[in-house]
């Protein structure tokens, strides 16, 4: 067990020492939580997003950028029969 310690600005703020930040792969950036259980003991442990948070802007849209407006209603009112189609075959 590694036991560090640091001091609380003014602000509250604390700096989580280099050693424990390469330990826990910490970046610039990234979140923290801090754990506090009965004994009023404080644990940091690193906060990750959900898996489809990360995925958030991964994917290519369907709509092309040219489509507004009416272009774009008409559009999914032509998609949305064959996707629910499509569907419906699948799950057969």
């Amino acid at each position: 067990m590694q036991v560090k310690s640091t001091t609380i600005t003014q602000k509250g703020q604390v700096t989580i020492p280099i050693r424990i930040r390469q330990l826990l792969r910490l970046k610039t950036g990234d979140q923290v939580k801090f754990v506090v259980n009965r004994k009023k003991e404080v644990t940091v442990k690193p906060f990750k997003h959900s898996s489809v948070m990360n995925l958030y802007g991964s994917l290519k849209p369907k709509v092309k950028p040219n489509l507004t407006g009416q272009k774009l209603i008409k559009w999914e009112e032509e998609a949305w029969p064959k996707a629910a189609s499509d569907r419906n075959l699948r799950s057969k």
